[in-house]
């Protein structure tokens, strides 16, 4: 160890004695900074947030509009990449163990927007992630450090540790190199690679980052000076390195209650703190950042006004912008001089030439279909300017997706047939080439391709599922090679028919993997099972307006001519309510189509009953539909159903087709039969049987026919 300890003195006295070069800067430098109060504030009007501080006169500019105080995380950040990765951690009151407890936030923010890139919530449990003093970059190795409080499960500390932390997973990964028993205000990386730490005992320290194999032991901490401040809060606390003066920015709250803003020299023999001001408004700083310089002090300011324009889909445009006039400093440049300017596009040079300061250029550029962002710099013999970008969409445009999506089922024929509306935009606003679009139909949820490059509208599939469930249809756009995004749509039970009788339950969430649901008004609110105090059910909600929703049962085999009841059960949820429900059935899913059973129930009571109704006759053999449809009135209307179910009440006759009179086998009889009715000899009901052989609604020589043709046999 105290070799270790000995080493790290050397290296440290031989990066310290080296003389650091500080760059005259006759320009304002700026700080970037994170704000979590302000005596400026009103208690409804906080803004916390991320700032950008001027070092001369100590002004905090908001860089984002409103609060978000994810952006000053107080457990530390880094600034990386262009991306400020941190931890914040909110307190918050547990009555039952009646202290305070926290949630900690894995959080990432891009440096030129603000915008947030990346939030993870750690929780409560990953609890050992807060470094009290900040997090301090390496910008030698890249390497983030923090001196992280080692908590007990009641959130006490037991001790801190040293650690280095990578943001490169949800759950940050920390290495401990041991632990740190002087409590640190603040920590920072100098541009050696050095980390530093100022204690709450106002001494500043050096700290040895170098593994010692033992993570329980104490790590190396260094005393190089006292700072001559004793009165250091454990209010929020922060450091930097100052690229521009070779020394530390410090921000620290004293014990009276005053935010100051210190320079502090790190060298050894010259260890002293200066103070720089005391900070408007009292403002608490938390992860203090100086970016470095941009550009030479004499290189150009940056272009401005920059702008693209591309016509339609075209790949070939113009790039404009103004030439700058200032230097980076902010001195004239010489108008009679020229500057150079370069248009790129990632590595790829677009254009380039020549223009005097302050003229406005026009430059031809081709590039690439997709999102372009131009890269404009200016410069002279000093170097070259800050770059100034401007981002847009070129060329064809990725396709919105399909709207107005539907899809109804034909039993007898086998198919489906699924329609939509076209998109006319594309993602970025470009209008789309119709002549060009062609569409894909994929069949949910195993998202098999069933049609490929469809033109119109529309698309008819065959479809006959061995399996009954629920199925959809996502529909594809495409225009001139590029996919754009799909839209579902609602799903619908089809497959092979269930017998009747059949009863429904609404028992558990599995019990609507055989309902149909259509949210016919488009309102969003729809059929959807509930679990209650006392019993599951189907419910549905007359959120806004009148409710138009209907519910399907799964298809069921009917016979024609045989006579079958609908029994539900359901309720109102209060005795205020009214609830108003009408019983249809009918094939596919074109509820329109359906055949009204009875008349529209009013439903008012909160106790649960039956209600039946009969004489359901179908006029034809085949799957059948039963739909609840639901047209109860805001704000009144909270129906709730328990289960239903359809049962036979009387058969169809036993006669099949052309069996007149019921005696069980198509023969002469029935053929004499028919002739005896179409002369008017004797009435249909006269027989037992329907003499109505086709269903054309009437009986004439056509039944005949099909009769004597069942009777040769060929017909069945």
């Amino acid at each position: 160890m105290k070799k270790a300890l000995s080493i790290f003195v050397a290296m440290l006295a031989a990066v310290t004695a080296t003389t650091w070069a500080q760059q005259q800067a006759p320009y304002r430098v700026k700080a970037i900074c994170g704000v979590v109060k302000s005596d400026a504030w009103l208690t409804d009007n906080t803004q916390e947030g991320i700032y950008e501080l001027d070092l001369e006169s100590g002004a905090l500019t908001k860089l984002t509009e409103g609060k978000d105080v994810y952006q000053a995380p107080l457990g530390g950040a880094i600034y990386q990449d262009g991306t400020m990765k941190g931890i914040h951690f909110k307190t918050t009151y547990d009555p039952f163990d009646q202290a305070n407890t926290y949630t900690l936030y894995h959080v990432e923010y891009d440096m030129k927007s603000w915008q947030r890139t990346y939030a993870y919530t750690l929780g409560d449990m990953d609890r050992n992630y807060i470094s009290s003093c900040g997090l301090a970059l390496d910008p030698v190795t890249g390497t983030a450090w923090g001196i992280f409080y080692n908590f007990n499960m009641s959130w006490q500390v037991v001790s801190r540790k040293l650690a280095s932390i990578s943001f490169a997973t949800p759950v940050p990964t920390r290495t401990i190199i041991g632990n740190v028993t002087t409590p640190m205000a603040a920590i920072a990386c100098s541009d050696q690679g050095v980390l530093y730490g100022i204690g709450q005992d106002g001494f500043l320290y050096a700290i040895n980052t170098t593994p010692t194999g033992d993570t329980s032991s104490e790590a190396e901490v260094l005393p190089l000076g006292d700072l001559g401040i004793d009165n250091i809060s454990t209010y929020p606390s922060s450091m930097t390195f100052n690229p521009f003066t070779g020394k530390f920015l410090w921000s620290v709250v004293l014990n009276d209650g005053k935010s100051y803003l210190y320079e502090v020299n790190h060298n050894i023999g010259q260890v002293a703190a200066t103070k720089l001001m005391q900070v408007p408004d009292n403002a608490f700083l938390v992860n203090l950042y100086i970016p470095e310089a941009e550009a030479g002090d004499d290189a150009p300011a940056a272009v401005t006004d920059l702008n693209a324009t591309f016509d339609g889909t075209a790949t070939t445009g113009i790039v404009t912008f103004t030439m700058p006039t200032l230097s980076y400093t902010g001195d004239g440049l010489d108008a009679d001089t020229p500057l150079t300017y370069t248009v790129a596009c990632g590595t790829d040079t677009l254009a380039q030439g020549t223009a005097m300061p302050g003229e406005q250029v026009t430059a031809a550029v081709t590039v690439q279909p997709g999102e372009v962002t131009f890269t404009v710099t200016a410069a002279n013999e000093a170097g070259a300017s800050p770059a100034t970008e401007f981002s847009l969409y070129v060329g064809p445009d990725v396709p919105l997706a399909p709207d107005n999506l539907a899809w109804d089922y034909d039993f007898d024929a086998r198919q489906a047939t699924v329609t939509w509306q076209a998109p006319q935009q594309g993602t970025h606003g470009i209008e789309l080439n119709a002549q060009e679009m062609t569409f894909n139909i994929y069949l949910m949820p195993a998202d098999q391709l069933m049609a490929q490059g469809v033109t119109e509208c529309q698309a008819t599939i065959p479809f006959d599922p061995e399996v009954l469930a629920a199925y959809s249809f996502r529909v594809e756009p495409v225009c001139e090679d590029i996919t754009g995004q799909s839209a579902t749509t609602a799903a619908a039970v089809v497959g092979p028919a269930l017998d009747v009788p059949y009863t429904h339950s609404f028992n558990a969430t599995s019990s609507f993997d055989l309902i149909t649901v259509i949210d016919a008004n488009g309102d969003g609110n729809s059929w959807y099972w509930d679990k209650g105090w006392s019993s599951n059910r189907a419910a549905i909600d007359a959120k806004q307006g009148t409710n138009d929703d209907w519910m399907l049962s799964p298809p069921l085999n009917l016979k024609k001519g045989a006579t079958y009841r609908v029994t539900f059960n359901a309720n109102t949820y209060v005795a205020t309510n009214v609830d108003y429900l009408q019983l249809a059935y009918g094939k596919g899913f074109d509820t329109d189509a359906y055949t009204a059973i009875g008349d529209r129930y009013t439903i008012s009571s909160p106790v649960s009953q039956d209600y039946t109704q009969t004489d359901i006759v179908p006029t034809a053999s085949g799957p059948y539909y039963f739909g609840f449809h639901s047209t109860s009135i805001a704000p009144y209307g909270f129906l709730l159903m328990h289960n239903f179910s359809i049962t036979m009440v009387k058969d169809a006759p036993q006669l099949l087709r052309g069996d007149v009179d019921g005696s069980g086998t198509v023969d002469i009889d029935d053929v004499s039969a028919i002739i005896s009715i179409i002369l008017g000899k004797a009435t249909e009901a006269d027989y037992p049987g329907n003499a109505n052989v086709d269903d054309n609604g009437g009986i004439d020589i056509d039944d005949v026919s099909t009769t004597i043709r069942i009777i040769l046999g060929k017909e069945q």
